[in-house]
């Protein structure tokens, strides 16, 4: 995984753009307000199915800890960005890594 992938998820969790947690984060899909789904590889086929059957984009992380580092959490299988700005710079960083 690409660090800039990861420091751009960092820098969108400062600015109060991603919502961690798996209830949460399906909420924000649903509503809308979710651009980006962000997965730990570690994730269960289960959770990566409900997130696919929602058609927004997913990015996979290397793993939950990771993940978790980065939204300033201590361990996290699934967040959402909920910006367009920074949805679109993280998916098309993770494309070129």
């Amino acid at each position: 995984m690409d660090s800039k992938v990861l420091r751009m998820i960092g820098l969108a969790n400062r600015a109060g753009k991603v919502i961690t947690g798996t209830e949460l984060c399906e909420k924000a899909v649903k509503s809308g307000k979710a651009k980006l789904v962000i997965l730990a590889k570690e994730a269960s086929a289960s959770t990566v199915k409900t997130f696919e059957n929602f058609g927004i984009d997913i990015v996979f992380v290397e793993s939950r800890e990771l993940l978790g580092k980065y939204t300033g959490k201590e361990i996290r299988t699934v967040a959402v960005v909920c910006d367009d700005g920074f949805a679109r710079v993280i998916k098309k960083e993770s494309e070129e890594s």
